[in-house]
């Protein structure tokens, strides 16, 4: 889950800048990479060692392009989301976020000049409400890796709800970590299984 977690992390914020036009979803990553880019250069000083710093910067610029509802909904599994009542769902929306990030930020500040590929999209979006992009994370002293963000149409902008490396989905794998907690305690369980990792 490391190796995983530092990938994710690392395509999360560092897109290279491809030659052909982008439509919507593609732009949207690149000007949230470009944004990224920025504040981590600016701070690359204390980046390893601020991590309230990492976390800012995280909800700021990159939180705002997540589906976090429809995230927070597919790692518990539908009938134990529909169980919960509206605080619970918020609370745990809320913790998942922040383990999440807390879980990203040492990869964050790792970053050792990898970069990443996209390539042009299989077929026109037309109106498609979801779609699929893919990428290649290159990296110095490695094969590339495949990456594939999945995002989702939501009023006039796009949100990602899923991304996998090389076919392993961020979703199904919070979904293995979560399934036995959910199963004995429920959403409640959860959330108090998260915070105490939170705060640890």
């Amino acid at each position: 889950m490391s190796k995983l977690f530092k990938i994710l992390s690392l395509v999360l914020c560092f897109f290279a800048v491809t030659a052909f036009a982008d439509p919507q979803p593609l732009a949207i990553l690149k000007q949230t990479s470009d944004a990224m880019i920025k504040e981590l250069d600016k701070n690359i000083g204390r980046l390893k060692t601020d991590d309230a710093l990492v976390y800012s910067i995280v909800n700021r610029i990159l939180l705002p392009h997540f589906d976090l509802v429809s995230m927070s909904r597919a790692v518990v599994g539908r009938d134990a989301w529909k169980e919960a009542n509206p605080q619970q769902q918020k609370e745990f929306i809320s913790e998942f976020t922040h383990s999440v990030i807390k879980t990203y930020a040492a990869a964050i500040a790792s970053y050792d000049g990898e970069t990443v590929k996209f390539h042009p999209l299989r077929e026109d979006l037309g109106n498609k409400t979801r779609v699929q992009i893919d990428s290649s994370i290159i990296l110095k002293d490695a094969p590339a890796v495949q990456m594939q963000y999945r995002m989702i149409q939501a009023g006039s902008t796009w949100l990602i709800y899923d991304f996998s490396v090389d076919g392993v989905s961020l979703v199904h794998n919070y979904q293995s970590q979560f399934a036995s907690t959910v199963r004995q305690g429920g959403l409640s369980k959860l959330i108090e299984q998260l915070k105490q990792r939170n705060q640890a």
